[in-house]
């Protein structure tokens, strides 16, 4: 497999799956994704939400499991991709060895914008969410290629 993306959110149970769910289907096997929360506890499963708004477009996440970041994680990723410019600053704070390669989701757009937790949000706030990272992925992988 060629880049590595670790997408990062809060709690790793919504953002952050719908991103690396989204961005395999997107991607393919060229890109190997994988998912993160900067306060999650480990083991919990994706929102039912999140998996609910991502299976109506055949993308499965109900076998995701929550992760905390880690330096690790973060060391084998190419990019390292949060949420929020907050949650970008964070981990820049965070991890300052691993700066050049952070950088939040909403920057790789013509207007920078974060991507709002849709977390105690209606069905309908996560399909909100879930159009806004897959059209910000889609300006990702624009700028990829």
């Amino acid at each position: 497999m060629g880049l590595k993306l670790l997408f990062i959110c809060t709690g790793n149970t919504c953002r952050s799956p719908m991103a690396e769910g989204l961005a395999r289907e997107m991607f393919g096997d060229s890109v190997q994704v994988s998912s993160a929360g900067m306060e999650a506890c480990v083991g919990e499963c994706a929102n039912t939400y999140a998996i609910e708004v991502l299976k109506e477009r055949n993308v499965h996440l109900s076998r995701h499991r929550s992760r905390r970041i880690s330096v690790e994680l973060m060391a084998d990723a190419d990019w390292i991709i949060p949420m929020t410019q907050a949650q970008e600053e964070a981990l820049s704070r965070l991890f300052p060895q691993y700066v050049e390669k952070i950088r939040f989701l909403g920057a790789w757009a013509d207007r920078k914008r974060d991507v709002h937790d849709p977390w105690n949000g209606s069905l309908e706030v996560y399909r909100q969410t879930a159009n806004e990272i897959e059209k910000l992925l889609s300006e990702f992988k624009g700028q990829l290629i």
